[in-house]
């Protein structure tokens, strides 16, 4: 067990401080402008994209007997899934668009309307940083990708996409054009699951939203390590798949 926490707190530390850098990096070019240059625009795709999926996240809870309780096991359950959680909320700040960024959109038309697509370019700068977060929506999903230029660092810092039904999402962060992490989203009436993978380490969420009831899964390698389940009161187990053990609380 103290393995698989081991192993699961240094890569959440790590994913931690590659999204911290992240944000600070995109949204340091924003604090020294005081321009409001977003133009007026009958869909602002940055209101659409990402919005449903970041207020399912934002309202994910866990029992409020497991949140309570003292069993080591419980608390453990509880620390990982807001982990998971606040990695996931943290992505929210990637798609809030200053109200002084430029916008310009554009559409494309080849054939038919199924092949057509609108794309809508932000961009905003400040001293010797700019960003721009691209959104492209077409027939199935809107694609997105965030480009920073700096001193520190240049080149794509994320990319990802979403289906336009809200039924699935997913991102990638980039470091030296080399995907360092990744997260995904299911959202369905009822179900979420949330996937987080950097290096040889994934977590996978899966949570109802109607009774908080849930499991998460740890695996290193490709191999589950350890399985974390609850019910909607509280109850709950813990599997060590290095031990074959089974605690519950």
């Amino acid at each position: 067990m103290k393995t698989i926490m081991k192993t699961t707190n240094t890569n959440l530390k790590n994913f931690l401080a590659l999204l911290a850098i992240t944000i600070v990096l995109v949204f340091s070019s924003c604090s020294n402008n005081e321009d409001d240059n977003l133009e007026e625009n009958s869909e602002n795709l940055s209101e659409i994209v990402m919005q449903d999926f970041v207020e399912e996240i934002n309202n994910l809870s866990v029992p409020s007997a497991l949140m309570n309780s003292n069993n080591q096991y419980a608390q453990e359950a509880n620390a990982q899934f807001e982990s998971l959680k606040s990695l996931s909320t943290s992505f929210s700040s990637l798609f809030v668009i200053p109200d002084y960024a430029l916008s310009t959109k554009t559409s494309s038309k080849v054939v038919s309307k199924s092949s057509s697509s609108n794309t809508q370019t932000y961009s905003w700068s400040s001293g010797d940083t700019t960003v721009e977060y691209t959104i492209t929506e077409a027939s199935d999903r809107y694609s997105f990708t965030y480009y920073v230029t700096s001193p520190d660092f240049t080149g794509k810092l994320m990319a990802g996409y979403q289906l336009i039904d809200g039924s699935y999402a997913e991102v990638n962060l980039y470091y030296d054009n080399i995907v360092e992490s990744t997260i995904k989203w299911w959202v369905n009436d009822e179900d979420i699951k949330i996937e987080l993978s950097s290096d040889d380490f994934k977590l996978i969420l899966e949570s109802n939203a109607t009774d908080n009831s849930g499991n998460l899964k740890v695996y290193y390698s490709n191999t589950l390590t350890a399985l974390y389940e609850w019910n909607a009161d509280g109850t709950g187990t813990y599997t060590n798949y290095y031990t074959n053990e089974t605690y519950s609380w």
